[in-house]
């Protein structure tokens, strides 16, 4: 409704006192004021246009503003034409948002509000704890999607009311653990995290409340001066979960009338006029003018503006980089690019698993069990560090390395099995065959093999059919007799006295073959010269027997616990592995030369191939 001059006729009788209670806080927060600006800065530094994934935040009046200085708000990160800055909302985003930014050499700015950042650190805490996730907040939300997009596919399940939790098909005696939507009210959050203690006696939370400070503040507020009120005025977008949770707040607390307005111009005057004390408080999302603008409106209606008081907010955050997310920005620490490089992957592996309904939920829980939340990711590191160095894309290299870890997960399933290695542990956990039966786990073996090959012929992947095929190609020789099974069979039936010449034959095999695979696929996806590749392939030679080596020493001296499996079986078996062949020493000493020839090896690419030189020092001296 237009906002037209007072009607007298409208107005309470001359005299009586008319008043507009502002609720103290109200309006922006610092998470809002951070990541417009962040947008401004980067139209004052780039000029535009600007893109931005989804709005900033959740206000039209913000997000036409932005637009008029050049902003162009998309609704996927694929519309962003390739090499252009983008921004990320406040919301934050799933991990395969920035991993498809990446693969278009987007400068990719995020500017996510710290506090739903948090939320995204404690998800995949708690995941890498082996938990069930229970995320309280509103299936669809932007935040609610951005925070399942950091683990795997069913890792979490969304619940806003008690009785969204009596229907998941969760045990009580499941290990869970529960986080918040920032913006989720405060009350309905304590009556849903009460529920759940109830119902799961494993059951961990944060140490501090999710929900954000400024919507319990705003909250808390409007509560405080609700019942005083014939109506409640909420300034704020309909798309606002913030403002949203304010109007039913205000009516839970006694104001016999809330209502939502964006502008001015939408205040309901005409169910308004007899009142006389409305309540006035905006979203955490909405700027003030729109503020001062209805308050303008109220008081030319004969209202007088009361601040109630409040708490005096002092948050603020430290502004958004402008500093991009791309190959400049990757970690150069090695245990920081196993998290970085291990959380993507395990996104590209669980999006490829699905969550489909039509399919067998247990071969998929299977599937998950086998190859998500556990592993170094060596395969991916080395597929990722090829590309880096020769400038491929790491968005193709994460696909790659997805693949080899199906591979890499059905093989461990089968030596694991009682016909193979007969082992009950697996990285500190049961071994597949133990956790389901022995039939699931063969049928999960086989599964990830062929989602190995889907994957890399999808057009994801690479977008050149002829390099699809030869990634297949080169990879179902990497699993077949000249590679990991050849390798298996030589393992099994070793000549009756074994050399070390055999031993390094199989081990090339058995190992070695998809440590050789990781390279040769890398070195597929950016310009690389054949001597370029010839050495990269001898660094990749060298790197798979002393990983095998090193798992031979292990298994004599490593301290299970560390490992995760059991140990010393090579002895009890009478398997001549390089300890037995050569002794520890010798394995020692040779795993050592090896190591030396990977540096060699890679001497050519001078520092850029520091962050292989890292892996082959990994598995020289790992643990585990």
């Amino acid at each position: 409704m237009a906002d037209a001059a007072p009607n007298s006729s409208l107005l309470q009788p001359i005299g009586e006192e008319r008043r507009v209670l502002l609720a103290n806080p109200r309006g922006f927060c610092a998470g809002v004021e951070r990541a417009i600006s962040v947008v401004e800065a980067a139209l004052d530094r780039f000029g535009p246009p600007v893109f931005v994934r989804r709005a900033i935040v959740h206000n039209r009046e913000v997000v036409e503003r932005l637009e008029r200085r050049g902003a162009i708000f998309v609704a996927e990160i694929g519309e962003v034409p390739e090499g252009a800055i983008a921004i990320l909302s406040a919301h934050g985003s799933a991990r395969s948002v920035k991993v498809a930014g990446q693969a278009r050499n987007l400068r990719l700015v995020d500017a996510i509000c710290p506090l739903v950042a948090k939320v995204h650190a404690e998800v995949e805490n708690w995941y890498r704890a082996g938990r069930h996730i229970l995320l309280i907040g509103h299936q669809g939300h932007p935040e609610i999607v951005g925070t399942i997009g950091q683990v795997p596919a069913g890792a979490i399940s969304v619940v806003a009311s008690p009785a969204d939790l009596e229907v998941l098909d969760l045990a009580a005696n499941s290990a869970v653990a529960y986080a918040v939507q920032t913006t989720f009210a405060t009350h309905d959050a304590e009556e849903m995290i009460a529920a759940i203690k109830a119902r799961f006696a494993d059951c961990v939370g944060p140490r501090t409340s999710d929900i954000c400070y400024a919507t319990t503040n705003r909250q808390r507020a409007v509560e405080a001066m609700a019942a005083q009120c014939d109506v409640v005025i909420v300034a704020g977008d309909v798309t606002s979960s913030n403002a949203q949770r304010l109007v039913e707040v205000a009516r839970a607390a006694g104001c016999p009338e809330a209502f939502l307005v964006a502008v001015a111009a939408e205040v309901p005057f005409e169910r308004i006029a007899k009142a006389t004390t409305i309540g006035l408080t905006a979203a955490a999302s909405t700027p003030d003018w729109i503020v001062e603008a209805i308050s303008t409106s109220l008081r030319s209606r004969g209202y007088s503006l009361v601040e109630v008081p409040g708490v005096q907010e002092t948050t603020r955050f430290k502004p958004v980089s402008l500093e991009t997310i791309d190959r400049a920005s990757f970690p150069t620490a090695l245990s920081d690019r196993i998290e970085v490089v291990r959380r993507d992957v395990d996104a590209v592996l669980g999006a490829a698993i699905g969550t489909s309904t039509t399919r067998s939920r247990r071969l998929a829980e299977a599937m998950r069990y086998a190859c998500l939340g556990g592993g170094k990711r060596f395969r991916t590191l080395l597929v990722v560090a090829v590309a880096d160095l020769i400038g491929g894309s790491y968005a193709q290299a994460l696909r790659i390395g997805a693949a080899i870890e199906c591979v890499h997960a059905q093989s461990l399933i089968h030596d694991d099995l009682p016909c193979m290695d007969n082992d009950d542990l697996r990285r500190g956990r049961p071994t597949l065959h133990r956790k389901f039966d022995e039939a699931t786990a063969l049928l999960a073996g086989d599964a990830l093999l062929a989602l190995a090959f889907e994957i890399l012929a999808d057009p994801l992947s690479h977008p050149d059919g002829a390099t699809r095929a030869e990634l297949v190609l080169a990879l179902t020789r990497a699993v077949g007799q000249d590679g990991l099974a050849g390798g298996q069979m030589m393992d099994l039936y070793p000549p009756a006295e074994p050399t070390a010449a055999d031993l390094f034959a199989c081990e090339a095999r058995k190992t070695g073959a998809l440590i050789r695979y990781a390279v040769q696929a890398a070195t597929m996806l950016g310009p690389c010269s054949a001597d370029e590749q010839d050495r990269l392939l001898q660094f990749a030679e060298n790197l798979g027997l002393v990983f095998q080596i090193r798992d031979d020493i292990l298994d004599r001296i490593g301290d299970p616990a560390a490992v995760g499996k059991g140990l010393r079986k090579d002895e009890s078996s009478g398997r001549k592995s390089a300890t037995v062949i050569m002794g520890l020493t010798g394995a020692e000493q040779e795993a050592s030369r090896l190591k030396n020839a990977c540096h060699e090896a890679l001497a050519v690419f001078g520092s850029k191939a520091s962050p292989l030189r890292d892996l082959a020092k990994f598995a020289v001296e790992r643990v585990h």
